[in-house]
């Protein structure tokens, strides 16, 4: 019978010790041993005994006598570790007989821990009892958080089993939720693209200053918002039969376009033909896959080759009004619903009201245009005419202004045999002049109203150039000009007006002449080309700038038409040999390397010309005018007068005259010569002229006016000028002159304005 000491077992914790051996005495010393341990300790008297207990119940160690009846402690121990609940139990052998080492190592070979031989030390007994229920609880708790931690997992994976069946569950709403939202986001995707796209388009063509500037942006955005690889804008032609490329954009892509792109640029479609023709045909949107072949689809095999998987185009209208279609293609799938089809019709509307806008403004532009070029025009052949006017003025004046001068000298009968000569020699070379100024005149209304009639036979060219150089030869041999000539022409003679071709050649020498300065050079040249005579004329004068050049043939023009030009004339003389060369079946030309460099006329008339001329019937010349009553004038005794004048004979008219009348007389040719003499002989009164080279005759008086002068009382001043418009009293009285006289000079009305101004005793003046 198995007896418990502490009469039941031990659920509080304790250890179970089972200890087997016949022997009672055995039994209670092993008992007053480890009773001080604190564990529950097991007899068993037999071999029975022990295994009974040990199917029931689990101990932490087993202390075994050796020598027992029946069953021996060897036996049983073999008996224990064939049982799987008990193999790995310890067993403590003690024998107080068996003590050979034969006895030992069998034990240990039986899985013993220890084997104790009688007698032994009771504290040893103790401690390795003590360790192995240590090692029992250790185990015992271990195997409970085992069976614990088997029972969590059987629920833990009953739970998973749930969980898993809720996730799929989960995950299948999850999924279906995600579609959902896919495509809700899809959606609202290409509904912001659609958006982005509409509102960058409506922003460019807002800001864009043109259409150049405008449609490559837009297609720009076609690319970079819808994901197109080519995006291209096809416009009517001027015919309006055929669509061309305007614009074509390339997106980001990897893929070389360039062959697609160079194939698009030289394409025509007409209707029906390719994307543009078919969306021009049906007036809608339209989409097609790669698959698409045929001769209306010029371009399909290339964009299939280079991935191109959509093209899609849409028109741009308003209403009825068809402008072009918008192109382009993506190497991905484009699904086309409505909203898309009304956005290509929002932008296709926005890019025509674009077009129809800027074709507005343009034709506003041009016609604003038009209207300033013709205004332009307007104003500058006013300005011309005026200036014209008085140029002509200036220049019929100035020399009638000696020959009237002297003339009223030589009616005094005052002057000597000898100033009588020079009186007339200077009466006739001015005449002369006006003469031929008048005759410009004439000839220029002749050539504009196409009434100049032309006398043409057979003429010899190197003739009439001869004696054209030798009518200006004296002129340029004054100013030592040196005259080379190369008239080797193959063609002497060709049918045209002497008369004309002579007014032509001279005009273009006294040119050369008169803006050649001195000791220059003029080189006259005839030659043939083709059927055609070239007479050129070249100087190494003042040249000509390059924005002048092209209006040098033009009426009216000067380069210099200010006050302060150097050269007289009426600026006709190079209109006439235009005109003059065009009646006859010509042209003339004109060459310069720029201002300072000289320059080349020439004038190229047909061999053989054919123009007849209008029969007109040439209007007289007439001549109004009278003659002035010649008298002494006011006694102009001792008041010193200063002349300054560029023209000498002006200068020696006025001076004369005034001498014969008591005055005392300085003249100058000009500013700086009149200063001079000014600074040491300060006059009573000044007599200038305006148009003056260097300086004109305002900052003259102008200059006088400031230091060092001005200390002074103001020298009372006549502008004496061939200006004589109102316009031109009106700007010399506001100028500081006291008096304006016009030339020719009425001498009787200046000497009594001189004897005015030098009684005077202020030094301010009205007129």
């Amino acid at each position: 019978m198995i007896e418990d000491k502490q009469g039941e077992q031990q659920s509080d914790g304790k250890a179970n010790i089972l200890i087997v051996d016949d022997r009672p005495e055995n039994l209670l010393a092993m008992e007053s041993i480890l009773e001080g341990l604190d564990q529950n300790l097991v007899r068993a008297v037999s071999a029975r005994e022990a295994l009974r207990y040990l199917l029931l119940e689990d101990v932490a160690l087993i202390i075994l006598d050796v020598q027992m009846p029946g069953v021996n402690g060897f036996e049983l121990a073999e008996l224990i570790r064939e049982r799987e609940r008990t193999q790995h139990t310890p067993i403590i052998f003690v024998s107080a007989i068996s003590h050979s080492e034969q006895y030992i190592f069998k034990g240990y070979s039986l899985g013993a821990v220890d084997y104790l031989t009688k007698p032994f030390e009771p504290e040893i007994l103790r401690s390795k009892v003590r360790f192995f229920c240590k090692l029992f609880h250790q185990n015992r708790k271990i195997k409970r958080q085992a069976d614990l931690l088997e029972e969590s997992n059987v629920k833990l994976d009953e739970m998973n089993a749930d969980l898993e069946v809720r996730v799929s569950n989960r995950t299948s709403e999850l999924e279906k939720a995600n579609r959902e939202l896919e495509r809700q986001v899809e959606e609202r995707k290409r509904s912001e693209e659609r958006l982005a796209t509409e509102h960058a388009i409506t922003r460019t063509l807002a800001e864009a200053p043109s259409a150049e500037v405008a449609f490559p942006a837009v297609l720009r955005i076609f690319c970079e918002n819808l994901g197109a690889m080519i995006a291209c804008l096809w416009l009517l032609d001027e015919t309006g039969a055929e669509l061309a490329p305007a614009f074509v954009e390339v997106g980001i892509d990897k893929l070389d376009v360039s062959a697609f792109v160079a194939e698009t640029r030289k394409l025509k479609l007409h209707r029906g033909v390719g994307i543009p023709g078919q969306v021009w045909e049906k007036g809608l949107p339209l989409w097609l896959p790669n698959t698409v072949r045929g001769p209306n689809h010029p371009r399909a095999e290339l964009a299939a080759s280079l991935g191109i998987h959509s093209g899609l185009g849409f028109p741009i209208r308003i209403g009825r009004q068809f402008y072009g279609v918008i192109e382009f293609f993506t190497p991905q799938p484009f699904r086309s619903d409505e909203q898309i089809l009304n956005m290509f019709e929002a932008i296709g509307s926005e890019i025509a009201q674009f077009i129809q806008r800027k074709q507005a403004e343009t034709d506003r532009e041009n016609l604003l245009h038009r209207e300033k070029s013709l205004r332009e025009q307007a104003e500058t052949a006013s300005r011309m005419k005026d200036e014209f006017l008085a140029t002509v003025s200036h220049e019929l004046r100035t020399p009638l202004n000696a020959v009237l001068g002297w003339a009223e000298m030589l009616h005094t009968g005052k002057l000597d045999v000898g100033k009588k000569d020079d009186a007339l020699a200077t009466i006739y070379r001015n005449a002369k002049m006006q003469s031929q100024l008048i005759d410009d005149l004439l000839d220029a209304s002749r050539l504009i109203t196409g009434n100049l009639r032309l006398n043409l036979s057979p003429v010899s060219v190197v003739s009439i150039i001869e004696a054209a150089i030798d009518i200006v030869r004296p002129a340029a041999k004054a100013k030592e000009i040196e005259f080379k000539t190369d008239l080797s022409s193959p063609v002497h003679t060709i049918t045209c007006d002497a008369q004309r071709l002579q007014q032509m050649v001279w005009n273009l020498l006294t040119n050369a002449v008169k803006f050649t300065p001195n000791n220059g050079e003029i080189t006259v040249s005839c030659a043939q080309e083709n059927a055609a005579v070239r007479i050129a004329v070249s100087d190494t004068g003042h040249g000509i700038s390059p924005d002048f050049l092209p209006f040098v043939f033009d009426r009216f023009r000067q380069a210099d038409s200010s006050s302060t030009r150097a050269h007289d004339g009426l600026g006709l003389g190079l209109a006439i040999v235009r005109h003059l060369a065009e009646l006859h079946g010509g042209s003339v030309s004109v060459e310069s390397k720029g201002v300072g460099k000289g320059s080349t006329f020439s004038i190229s008339l047909p061999v053989s010309t054919t123009a007849a001329a209008l029969p007109v019937t040439p209007q007289p010349a007439k001549l109004n005018g009278k003659a002035a009553p010649v008298n002494s004038g006011e006694s102009l005794d001792g008041i010193r007068i200063m002349v300054v004048d560029d023209d000498a004979d002006t200068c020696e008219l006025i001076g004369f005259a005034l001498e014969r009348l008591g005055a005392e007389i300085r003249s100058g040719r000009s500013v700086n010569e009149a200063f001079s003499i000014i600074s040491e002989w300060r006059p009573d009164v000044l007599l200038t002229d305006i148009n003056m080279p260097e300086t004109d005759g305002y900052t003259f008086l102008a200059k006088l006016r400031n230091e060092p002068f001005s200390s002074q009382p103001e020298i009372p001043a006549i502008a004496v000028t061939a200006m004589a418009r109102p316009e031109d009293t009106q700007k010399a009285l506001s100028a500081g002159f006291q008096y304006h006289i016009a030339k020719p000079i009425d001498f009787n009305e200046l000497s009594e304005l001189i004897s005015k101004l030098a009684q005077a005793k202020t030094t301010n003046f009205s007129v």
